[in-house]
């Protein structure tokens, strides 16, 4: 009886085990990368002359491969943009949240809710390499680690490291964050081109904080009195990684070597590349073609690197909307109350007389086809007729001065349009209705907000880069581009998608149009 009398209990009790161990696992999933890990330790190196660009010796330099703490120097490249932007200086304060907290050695330590200067995290992730404050630098910066790691990957493609993407700040294990050896070897040399004072930080040999001081884990640092840095990196799936540099005699050549069973059999393979490769280097200054374009700057110089033989366009970083956290902190301490919805005014450009290109036609209606099918399809969607948007831009406009990596600044006056000439007619498209809201590369869903379309993909990204200046909020929301063609021609659109509902992306063309924009809601 007694046994009886138990039993309801024992199935109350396994119901309960039974569902902790379903929400544990549903939990574990849902915390897992995208993709899955698989095993990339497997040897890859290249040698770049910095100051020519020729690849002075590569092997395996296009592989797969997971960065593992090298993706730290992109974390750090990202921040030296926003310093040299003036957003945040070296004494800046940044929070320590449960996130970062979190974080699995190695790591600094500290909890959440503590604070640290900007300084002093640099120095961790060069010295300890430090995972915790990684995420510090990536939420301050863009809000979350997850929307900080699309900038890095946005700045990667604006630097020519076309197989790269980032998924976290720290390197961290996740099988969707990859990169190559060539492509690692651009931001080597981009990080000192661009960064030069803030470069000292990765000489650093010992960091000291509270009562402990960390030794920097690059033992080839000072190897034949040239090698100055830069990261290491290891993670299981990975193997042991270096990307270092070494600079004496006029000379800067770059190594990077991934994929080690040890940091003693790394070390050794990097000190033999430097010591046959190091001479082979040009003495002199940096030659056009070494010289890696900076982000949201006009570039067409050959890039020997990034491209070879061929002609590099120009690709825009989308700058990452300061988070309401930090502008709330800004407005306060300029003295001002926050308001709810916060527009980033904008200084007015220098007045420069140039020709710009003819606006778009302003009645284009669907054609008959179109019209049909979009009214069987959605019926309950309004007539967008009267909100086609002529916002275009030429493939020969030039920016200036790269956009703010916080869209604080305001941009510089343009450098001047190309020839143009009065016989070459724009073929008359509709930027918006001529095709389908799932047409191209992105799948979407939902609501989308269309700021405008042209003929440039670089345009379409700028128009893109300049709306999340304007309105903060639209970071909360992934951008893309989406070419279409017509007569014969490909135009790109300009979107931001992720809207719940008809009303949310109403409201967001409201703030757009308020900034002066055109805007339109359509459903994807």
């Amino acid at each position: 009886m007694a046994s009886l009398a138990k039993s309801p209990w024992r199935g109350i009790i396994a119901r309960a085990a039974a569902a902790f161990v379903v929400a544990l696992t549903v939990s574990i999933s849902a915390a897992a990368p995208t993709y899955a890990i698989e095993n990339l330790r497997k040897y890859a190196g290249i040698v770049v002359d910095a100051k020519s660009g020729k690849i002075l010796y590569e092997d395996q330099a296009d592989s797969r491969r997971y960065p593992a703490s090298v993706a730290k120097v992109m974390t750090l490249y990202v921040l030296f943009q926003e310093l040299q932007a003036g957003n945040l200086s070296l004494n800046s304060k940044m929070t320590v949240s449960r996130h970062a907290a979190a974080a699995v050695p190695t790591k600094l330590g500290l909890r959440a809710g503590a604070t640290i200067s900007v300084e002093d995290a640099i120095k961790s992730l060069v010295t300890l390499s430090a995972n915790d404050m990684s995420r510090v630098i990536a939420e301050h910066i863009s809000g979350t680690e997850a929307k900080f790691a699309e900038r890095m990957t946005a700045t990667a493609r604006a630097l020519g490291m076309g197989s790269t993407t980032y998924r976290n700040a720290s390197g961290l294990p996740d099988g969707g964050q990859v990169t190559t050896v060539r492509d690692q070897a651009i931001l080597a040399i981009a990080v000192y081109q661009h960064f030069p004072n803030y470069y000292e930080f990765f000489q650093t040999r010992s960091f000291s904080y509270g009562k402990r001081t960390y030794g920097n884990h690059n033992r080839v640092l000072g190897y034949m009195g040239a090698v100055d840095g830069i990261k290491t990196g290891f993670i299981n799936a990975a193997g042991s990684n270096l990307m270092t540099a070494a600079r004496k005699d006029d000379r800067h050549v770059v190594v990077i070597a991934f994929g080690f069973n040890s940091a003693a059999s790394r070390d050794e393979k990097v000190r033999q590349l430097v010591n046959t490769y190091f001479n082979k280097g040009r003495s002199g200054g940096y030659l056009q073609t070494a010289m890696v374009p900076v982000p949201g700057r006009q570039g067409s110089t050959q890039f020997a690197l990034a491209q070879p033989n061929q002609q590099r366009k120009a690709t825009f970083a989308m700058p990452t909307p300061m988070p309401e956290f930090r502008l709330a902190a800004l407005v306060a301490a300029n003295g001002a109350q926050p308001q709810a919805a916060v527009a980033v005014a904008s200084a007015p450009a220098p007045a420069v007389s140039v020709a710009m290109p003819a606006p778009a036609p302003a009645d284009l209606g669907l054609v008959p086809a179109a019209q049909a099918a979009n009214a069987l399809a959605a019926p309950s969607v309004p007539d967008y007729n009267s909100d086609v948007i002529g916002a275009w831009l030429s493939d020969t406009y030039k920016l200036g001065a790269p956009p703010s990596a916080l869209g604080q600044t305001a941009p510089s006056a343009p450098l001047g349009i190309g020839p143009t000439s009065s016989n070459t007619q724009t073929p008359n498209v509709d930027p918006i209705n001529t095709a389908s809201a799932q047409t191209g590369s992105a799948q979407v869903a939902g609501w989308i907000v269309q700021i405008g379309a042209g003929p440039s993909e670089d345009g379409a990204r700028t128009m893109l880069s300049d709306a999340a200046r304007k309105v903060g909020s639209l970071g909360d929301f992934r951008s893309f581009v989406e070419p279409f063609d017509r007569n014969g021609k490909t135009f790109y659109r300009a979107r931001f998608v992720g809207f719940g509902d008809r009303s949310a992306a109403n409201a967001m063309c409201e703030r757009l149009k308020g900034q002066d924009m055109q805007c339109l809601a359509m459903q994807g």
